[in-house]
């Protein structure tokens, strides 16, 4: 497994997200090297640009909930923000040396890993830093990209039209859309019109269910995967799966991956 588009043609994929978040502090080296030495097929983590120019692991716009000390990561340089214990709140990794990484020390640590990146920043410069990271390391075939800010996965898709990125909150929205109105006939037109192509959601968003067996099969017919996060409880993987979703993103990927072992999703599907 070492393309992003192999990791589309799983049928059961399970993604570490943040890595083995579960077992270790998330977004740091111990928790990506475990999800992969697990079988992990591919790894989810988030991307900020910082105050000067880097490209840093971490999921929140600040660090207090996983330091010990609350810094706002794109106000603080590299060298703050590796002066940071990212351990601290998990008592048995407090002080144990763990610290932020950069985009590029993940890439070289894992030379044929493959990552689902999120790009977290509002600011479309990271799609510019991102795209300059991935080239030096010949890195386009092995990662999905993703964003909440529209304008930097469309600033990114022109930098790296090869790149395989997931829907933009627009296009999912489109998507829902024609499916809840009943247009499923014209989803593989605009499937060609929409550039993400993996649609990557929540099953549930507040009080609108966003996955159904309808949105599953039509999107797949345009040769548009189905991938849900988070989801942590296996029977729930498994009826997901059944349903025809390709991929969850999970915290806990290790009881996910015993408990699905031998996991054949063609048994009776589940009713939506």
């Amino acid at each position: 497994m070492n393309s992003a588009r192999d990791v589309l043609s799983l049928r059961t994929g399970i993604f570490a997200h943040r890595g083995n978040s579960a077992a270790y502090p998330e977004n740091t080296l111990p928790a990506f090297r475990s999800a992969f030495q697990l079988g992990c097929p591919m790894v989810e983590t988030d991307l900020h640009l910082t105050a000067d120019g880097e490209l840093v692991l971490w999921h929140d716009e600040r660090t207090g909930r996983n330091t010990d000390r609350d810094l706002v990561i794109e106000e603080s340089s590299l060298s703050e923000l590796r002066n940071l214990d990212a351990g601290f709140t998990r008592p048995a990794f407090r002080g144990m040396g763990l610290y932020m990484m950069t985009l590029n020390e993940l890439l070289e640590e894992f030379p044929e890993g493959v990552f689902n990146i999120d790009l977290k920043s509002p600011d479309s410069m990271i799609a510019v830093h991102y795209a300059q990271v991935l080239a030096a390391h010949r890195a386009w075939e092995r990662v999905i990209t993703g964003s909440f800010h529209g304008n930097v996965l469309r600033r990114f898709r022109r930098l790296a039209p090869a790149c395989l990125t997931s829907m933009s909150p627009g296009e999912v929205r489109a998507a829902i859309i024609l499916n809840r109105r009943g247009l499923r006939w014209l989803q593989p037109l605009a499937a060609m019109l929409i550039k993400g192509r993996i649609f990557q959601v929540p099953e549930v968003h507040g009080n609108i269910r966003v996955v159904n067996r309808g949105l599953i099969f039509s999107w797949a017919k345009s040769g548009v995967p189905v991938q849900v996060w988070t989801v942590n409880d296996p029977e729930e993987a498994k009826r997901l799966f059944r349903s025809g979703v390709r991929g969850v993103f999970t915290d806990a990927p290790e009881t996910m991956l015993q408990a699905l072992r031998g996991f054949d999703p063609d048994g009776e599907s589940p009713p939506y």
